[in-house]
């Protein structure tokens, strides 16, 4: 039975936390997480919620009901972090960043039928992020068009800009790459040894 970090959930020869600071942002970042992201291995949003103090992850696929989503889907300082047609770029937000920021966490086919289902959250204002580097799962995870990330680097290019400080939130990307980079060497290690029992890492 292997012993597990109580702080990053990874087993302990997977823990990240001393490369994973804990930050104090202006804003309140709020993950809607969609079921199927809670099991995987690498959880970036489980991640992003704990290297972020006030933030708020709610696991589920409809949030119409949910009281704490619906207030801030109603406060007035409330955003989307969602790219394309219709978003605001980031950094144009510098001077007057949202209050809160939600933040679906879903491949990208999951995050548009969570939008159908969540009018609320679809009809909030938008904010978009120039994309600096690439997405930390290069290697483990194939996103389906280039400039996608993780929510963890998402989350941290959004507030580095949000809050005109893009090192400040940069060690949440290099924890999650770290992250990434453990669980590749597992899984490397476990076509090498044939002794190796299929999800131990």
């Amino acid at each position: 039975m292997r012993t597990t970090c109580r702080r990053c959930l990874r087993p302990e020869a997977f823990c990240v936390c001393d490369h994973l600071p804990t930050l104090n942002p202006r804003i309140r970042v709020v993950i809607l997480q969609h079921p199927r992201e809670v099991r995987l291995a690498i959880c970036s949003a489980w991640l992003t919620h704990v290297a972020l103090a006030g933030s708020e992850l709610y696991p589920g696929f409809c949030f119409e009901e949910h009281p704490r989503v619906r207030e801030h889907c109603a406060a007035p300082g409330t955003m989307l972090l969602y790219p394309g047609d219709g978003s605001t770029p980031a950094d144009r937000l510098a001077g007057a960043p949202p209050e809160t920021l939600l933040v679906i966490d879903a491949t990208w086919r999951q995050a548009v039928k969570m939008l159908r289902a969540n009018p609320a959250v679809a009809a909030l204002p938008r904010v978009g992020i120039e994309v600096a580097a690439p997405s930390g799962y290069a290697g483990l995870r194939q996103e389906p068009v280039e400039g996608h990330l993780a929510t963890i680097d998402a989350v941290a290019e959004a507030l580095g800009a949000l809050e005109g400080d893009p090192a400040r939130f940069a060690p949440m990307r290099a924890a999650f790459r770290r992250a990434v980079e453990l669980q590749l060497e597992c899984s490397t290690g476990a076509r090498r040894s044939p002794r190796h029992r299929p999800g131990s890492c």
